[in-house]
C-alpha cells in the first residue's frame, strides 16, 4: 500500500489489489464448437452477434463452395430469441499456435523495438507467405492490399511518433483493408516504451498469453504475464528495447537522446507463424449439417470436447444457466466425453 500526500491534509491512498481475484464470468449460455477463428478452448463471453462474427468468424470455405458451422447458427439463434450474452468455447482437433508481426523497424534501423502476437490461434490468421515475412510490404498490392488478407485476419500499422514525447500510435486493421479504405478495428494512441509511463505499451494493450492444465482432473486456464489483455485482437509478446525514464525530471527533455532510436517509425505491416488447421473437406470429416454420427461431427469426435467441457465446469470461474454443444450426439455411447 502505497501513500502520496497531495496537499496539506489530503492523503491519496493506493490499495494493493493485484491479489483481489476476478468474479465469475457470468453469461445466460455457454455453447461449445467448431468455430473459424478465435482462441481455441478459452471461454470467451460475447455481448452481441456481431461480437461473436468479429471474434469467431462465421463462414469459410470448403472446396467450391461455402460452409458454416452449427456453432455460429447457434450463437445466431440464441441472440435472436432474447439472449443477451453467451460464453463461446472454441474446439479443435490437432495443434493451434498464434500468429506474430512481420518485424518492424526502429528509427535507428537497429533491432524491432517490440513484437504482437494475435490472440486467436489458427493459420487463419497468416497473411504473408513463404520466407518474405521479414520483408515489410512484401506481399502488399499496389493499392496497399495485403495478398493474402481477409476479414479474418488482422494487420498492424504504426502512425503519429513524436521523438518529443517518446510516444507513437498503433492501429489494429482488417486484413482485407488497403491504404485508401483502412477498416480500423482499433486505435492505441501515445503508446510508450517507457516501463515508468503510465502508457507503458505492455500495461495499456496486454501480455498476457493463456493456456490450458489441469490439476487433480480438472481442466483450467491459466495465464502468463502481468498485465490483462485490453484489446480483443493482439497481446504484445515483449518489448526488446524499452526508453527507461524517456523524459528528464522536468518532464520536457529527453534523458538520453539515442533512446529517440528505438521508437518505431510510421510503417504496416502483417502476421505470420500460427499453425492449426479448421476441418474442411475429406472423405469422413465433411459433415457440416447432416449425417453427424458418433464418430464425426462437423470434423470433430466427442473426446474434442472433454477438456472445454471440464473447464467450463468450474463454478467459480463460469456461471451460466445452460450449456450447449450443437453437433454433439449422445447416444448408444456415441460421443462419450
Amino acid at each position: 500500500m502505497a501513500e502520496t500526500l497531495i496537499s496539506p491534509g489530503v492523503l491519496a491512498r493506493e490499495n494493493d489489489i493485484s491479489f483481489i481475484a476476478p468474479s465469475a464470468i457470468e453469461a445466460g449460455a455457454a455453447i461449445l464448437g467448431p468455430t473459424v477463428k478465435g482462441p481455441v478452448e478459452e471461454p470467451t463471453k460475447v455481448t452481441s452477434y456481431a461480437q461473436y462474427v468479429n471474434m469467431f468468424g462465421t463462414t469459410f470455405p470448403s472446396g467450391s463452395t461455402k460452409q458454416e458451422f452449427l456453432t455460429s447458427i447457434a450463437v445466431k439463434s440464441y441472440f435472436n430469441q432474447g439472449g443477451n450474452s453467451v460464453i463461446v468455447t472454441r474446439i479443435v482437433t490437432g495443434s493451434f499456435g498464434t500468429a506474430s508481426n512481420t518485424s518492424i523497424a526502429a528509427d535507428d534501423a537497429g533491432a524491432a523495438p517490440f513484437t504482437l502476437s494475435t490472440l486467436g490461434k489458427g493459420s487463419i490468421y497468416n497473411n504473408v507467405t513463404g520466407s518474405s515475412y521479414n520483408e515489410v510490404g512484401y506481399d502488399e498490392n499496389s493499392d496497399g492490399s495485403i495478398k493474402s488478407g481477409s476479414a479474418d485476419n488482422l494487420r498492424w500499422e504504426i502512425v503519429n511518433q513524436d521523438k518529443v514525447n517518446g510516444t507513437f500510435g498503433l492501429l489494429v486493421r482488417r486484413g482485407d483493408d488497403n491504404s485508401k479504405n483502412k477498416i480500423i478495428l482499433e486505435t492505441w494512441n501515445d503508446l510508450s516504451l517507457d516501463p515508468n509511463s503510465e502508457n507503458y505499451i505492455e500495461s495499456v494493450i496486454g501480455n498476457q498469453s493463456k493456456s490450458k492444465a489441469v490439476d487433480a482432473g480438472q481442466y483450467y486456464i491459466t495465464s502468463a504475464g502481468e498485465y490483462i489483455n485490453r484489446s480483443k485482437y493482439i497481446r504484445v509478446s515483449g518489448v526488446a528495447r524499452q526508453t527507461l525514464d524517456f523524459l528528464a525530471n522536468d518532464g520536457i527533455n529527453v534523458r538520453v537522446a539515442t533512446s529517440t532510436g528505438s521508437l518505431p517509425t510510421p510503417q504496416s505491416g502483417s502476421f505470420y507463424g500460427a499453425t492449426g488447421d479448421n476441418v474442411v473437406g475429406g472423405s469422413t470429416r465433411d459433415k457440416y449439417f447432416g449425417d453427424i454420427n458418433g464418430t464425426d461431427t462437423q470434423g470433430l469426435t466427442g473426446a474434442c470436447y472433454s477438456d472445454a467441457i471440464s473447464i467450463l465446469g468450474n463454478q467459480d470461474e463460469y456461471v451460466y444457466n445452460i450449456i450447449s454443444a450443437p453437433g454433439l450426439l449422445y447416444e448408444f455411447g456415441d460421443h462419450k466425453t
